[in-house]
Parts: C-alpha cells; sequence; structure tokens
C-alpha cells in the first residue's frame, strides 16, 4: 500500500513538474491506483501541491503529500511519462521497477544549450516577421534572443526569483531593440520588441488557466492566472521605462501577408519545440499545426469580422488536429495543443495591458484587458469544445470498427 502510493504520487509529481496538466495528473494516478486494486483513491492536485489517499478493502488508509517547488516545460517527458502510466496501469510491475522506469525517463535526452540559444532567436527571429517586421528586423531579433536566453540562464543559476528574472528579461529586450534601432541596425523596434517577448509572455498559463476555470478546476484556474498576471506585471516593469524613453507603442496585431505569416509562425513554434524539448516528428507536427491553425484564424476573421469570433473557430480547428495527431502518434495531445495556440495567445494584449496599468491609463488597461480575457476565454471554450466533439467522434468510429 506504501509503495502504491509512493509510486503513484512520484509518477504524478513527475508529470506535474514538467508542465502537464492539473487534470491528467489526477487522471494518471487515479488510474494507476485502480490497476492495483485501490479504487477509491481520492486525488487533489493544484499547480503546487498534490496529495494523494488510498483506502483498502479493511478501512486502513494512507494519505502522501508532495510539494512542487519549480515547474518546467519538457513535453517530451510528459509524453514519455503519460506512455509509462498506460505501461503501469497494463503490467502492474513491481515497485522496484516502476522507480527505475521514473529515472530512466528524468535522464532522457534535452536539446543542448546552444540548442536551445538558436531556438530562443527562432522564436525572436520569426514572431518579428510574424507582426510585420523587415528582414534586418528579424536578425537582429534572433541575435537579442539569444542574449536574452544566455542571460535567462545565468540568472537561473543564481536561483533568481521568476519574477525578477522577467523584469530584467523585459528590460534587456526593450533596451536591446531601442540600442539596435539608435544604431541603425534594425527598423521596427515595436515588431522585436513584442517578438522577443513572446519568450517571456505566459500565454500557455493563461490558456490553460481559462481551460481548468472552465473544466471546474477552480483553484487551480486561479493559482495560474494568478501566476500569469504576475509575469505579465514583471514583464511590464521591465519594459515600460525603455518604451517610454523611446516614445514606442505598440499598434496591435499587424502581421505579415497571409502565406508569409503562417509560415513565419509555423517556424517560431519549432522554435518553441527545442524550448519546450520535444523530440523527433513532433516538433514539425507542431509548426505545421500553428502554421494551420493562423491559416484558420485568417479565413475565420475575414468571414466573422471579429477577432474573438475567430479566435474561437482557429482553436477549434487546432484542437481538432491536435487530437487527431495525438492518437495517431499515441502521445498526449498538450504538446501539439499547446504549441500550436502559440501564435495566437494573446501575448502581445497580456504585454500591453499591464503597460497601460503601470503607465496610468486606465481606460485603455481596462478595455485592453477585457479584450484579452475575452479572446483567451474564446481560445479555450474553442479548444474544449473541439477535443470534446473529436473524441466523441473518434470513440465511435472505434466501436463501430469493433
Amino acid at each position: 500500500m506504501k509503495e502504491i502510493l509512493a509510486a503513484s504520487t512520484a509518477l504524478g509529481f513527475d508529470i506535474l513538474s514538467h508542465g502537464a496538466e492539473t487534470y491528467r495528473v489526477e487522471e494518471s494516478i487515479t488510474r494507476m491506483c485502480a490497476a492495483y486494486g485501490y479504487q477509491n483513491a481520492d486525488v487533489f492536485v493544484i499547480p503546487s501541491s498534490i496529495v494523494v489517499t488510498i483506502t483498502d478493502d479493511t478501512g486502513a488508509y494512507l494519505t502522501r503529500t508532495r510539494r512542487i517547488l519549480s515547474r518546467d516545460t519538457d513535453l517530451d517527458k510528459v509524453d514519455k511519462l503519460n506512455a509509462l502510466c498506460r505501461q503501469i496501469c497494463a503490467e502492474t510491475p513491481e515497485y522496484e521497477e516502476i522507480v527505475a522506469r521514473l529515472k530512466k525517463i528524468e535522464e532522457g535526452p534535452v536539446y543542448s544549450m546552444p540548442m536551445q540559444y538558436f531556438g530562443f532567436g527562432m522564436i525572436s527571429a520569426f514572431f518579428t516577421l510574424f507582426y510585420g517586421g523587415v528582414f534586418m528586423d528579424a536578425v537582429t531579433a534572433f541575435v537579442l534572443g539569444v542574449l536574452l536566453k544566455v542571460t535567462i540562464y545565468q540568472l537561473g543559476k543564481l536561483e533568481a526569483s521568476s519574477f525578477f528574472v522577467n523584469i530584467v528579461g523585459g528590460a534587456f529586450t526593450a533596451c536591446g531593440c531601442y540600442l539596435a534601432v539608435k544604431a541603425g541596425l534594425a527598423f521596427n523596434q515595436d515588431k522585436m520588441v513584442i517578438g522577443m517577448l513572446m519568450n517571456l509572455v505566459p500565454g500557455i498559463a493563461l490558456t490553460n488557466a481559462m481551460r481548468e476555470i472552465m473544466a471546474g478546476d477552480l483553484i487551480s484556474g486561479l493559482n495560474r492566472t494568478a501566476e500569469a498576471i504576475l509575469v505579465a506585471t514583471a514583464i511590464a516593469l521591465g519594459t515600460v521605462l525603455p518604451l517610454v524613453i523611446g516614445q514606442v507603442y505598440n499598434d496591435g496585431m499587424q502581421t505579415a501577408s497571409a502565406w508569409e505569416a503562417c509560415v513565419w509562425a509555423g517556424l517560431a513554434c519549432v522554435g518553441f519545440g527545442s524550448v519546450f524539448n520535444i523530440q523527433g516528428w513532433g516538433i514539425w507536427i507542431c509548426g505545421f499545426g500553428a502554421a494551420l491553425g493562423w491559416m484558420a484564424y485568417l479565413e475565420a476573421l475575414a468571414l466573422t469580422g471579429t477577432d474573438i469570433g475567430a479566435a474561437f473557430l482557429a482553436a477549434m480547428v487546432i484542437s481538432a488536429f491536435s487530437e487527431v495527431m495525438a492518437r495517431l502518434r499515441r502521445c498526449p495531445v498538450t504538446g501539439y495543443l499547446q504549441v500550436a495556440l502559440l501564435p495566437l495567445v494573446p501575448g502581445a494584449g497580456i504585454y500591453d495591458t499591464m503597460r497601460y496599468c503601470v503607465a496610468g491609463e486606465t481606460d485603455l488597461f481596462l478595455s485592453t484587458l477585457l479584450h484579452t480575457i475575452g479572446f483567451a476565454a474564446a481560445l479555450s471554450v474553442g479548444a474544449m469544445l473541439a477535443a470534446t466533439i473529436t473524441r466523441s467522434l473518434l470513440m465511435r468510429l472505434r466501436v463501430h470498427r469493433r
């Protein structure tokens, strides 16, 4: 009983600490306990803690709690841990074997630091092009993106808090872009700033927060919302002074031409694949999903005339694509969905909201805040609706084949 409790909690701890959703952690622990005969396991998960209680036939119970002190986004490990959970439920191996498999996954391959530097540069460069920058802007943003990752990595070695890291990252971004334009190395400071800040903005956290709130996980959803707001505040604090000095104001989501924007969005998300440690063909599938999602957004925008409605329909397309790919490759949908949604998440909206707040522009702050929340909610509802429909159709298709 102690071994099953320890092993299931360890599995959930690893999944949660590498960026999985709370519902996935709860489901994995519950299924693992049920496979060993503990059908009435009580599992409670929030982003910072796991509590598991199992009860045997005699009424005896045990409870174990794990505290998550730090989290990252390693979607390859989430994939492998999800597969391990399935194997454990099917094979019910001994405790020592479970521990050995968990250790092997934790020691699994990750992209080298030079590759992660390159990934930050790709994200900065291609999102700069995505938002309408020119070639020289992209080249400069690539170099500054690499330097931004070096700065963040060094601060991480000093165990600096994430709030401080985002303040420094925002200040470095704004100052670097301002100096590059003044030196004649680039032309569009606003495009470069937003492109580079896509490495920092909590787009995934905000979208996941909305999904969890709508799924009924209020504590987790509010926790992630607060986290996203704190990150956005730190970015705004870091960037507001250089932006005011340079008198630069973002003019909204004005991207490159349609086909170019799809290409840049896809390539930028390939860069995110290296940052999030997506291995193999999955990194290219995520890039294709991002390009497909932005194409759907542009077509829906032309039909509906409203960006929130277009975001809803585009999220449905991305979610359906991600569900199909996840089943074809037998892996969690998390990686495909989160990465492919990144060009649509309101990163610029989060940044603008906090910038207006810090600058004291109350009317603009409130209007941008409401629009950003509405946009994120549209993405979440669209993704959840499409996932529900797709899963239902795929399940019926499977039953029909049988």
